[in-house]
């Protein structure tokens, strides 16, 4: 059980795994826009984004395309074996199936007033915003779930990079920090460009 909910790649890979993900990536897309729950890069949410549909769904894809095009390269210069392409794409594009449950935390209104809270009450900044402890504990529990969901998608990409292009130690952690992080570069720029 522990190894199919964080390496489903042993079992699920080429075109069942890229047609599942893309399915994931669209159902988060829409529901990020209706929570108005934003993924600026391959990582990152932000809450209470209004974005436009279009600007979720393709900002959702290009976060995948980015770093799976990224993976893949690494995986041609570092791994010995034949690498396929479809098994990079596809199972990066399963593995951000937790995302899905992230795009859901932005319908409770909860963390969005928390932040304006802190920010008015530590900040002085914006207008004066007072939550009640029940305000208080939902969007600290939700910003723990969103904690867990991060680590579960961030494991859930380690191994599917480790299982698709066959590789293991020191070369697989280093490809894995270096990608995540040139990734997470490239998309914060690209991101600022697609505010329509």
């Amino acid at each position: 059980m522990f190894e199919k909910v964080f390496n489903p790649f042993k079992y699920v890979a080429g075109m069942r795994s890229l047609i599942l993900g893309l399915a994931f990536i669209l159902a988060t897309s829409i529901l990020g826009y209706f929570s108005q729950t934003y993924f600026p890069d391959v990582i990152s949410v932000k809450i209470g984004a209004d974005r436009s549909f279009f600007n979720s769904i393709i900002q959702n894809f290009l976060n995948w395309f980015v770093v799976s095009t990224l993976f893949y390269l690494a995986s041609i210069i570092l791994s010995k074996s034949k690498i396929r392409i479809i098994d990079i794409f596809g199972t990066q594009a399963l593995a951000r199936f937790p995302y899905l449950f992230m795009a859901l935390t932005g319908f409770s209104e909860s963390m969005d007033a928390f932040g304006n809270h802190l920010l008015w009450k530590y900040l002085q900044s914006g207008e004066p915003v007072e939550i009640s402890m029940i305000q208080k504990v939902m969007a600290i529990s939700l910003m723990f779930v969103s904690a867990l969901l991060t680590v579960w998608m961030v494991i859930l990409m380690y191994n599917a990079f480790k299982v698709s292009a066959n590789l293991k130690g020191p070369k697989l952690i280093w490809a894995f920090i270096t990608v995540m992080i040139l990734s997470m570069v490239i998309l914060s720029n690209i991101s600022k460009y697609l505010i329509f």
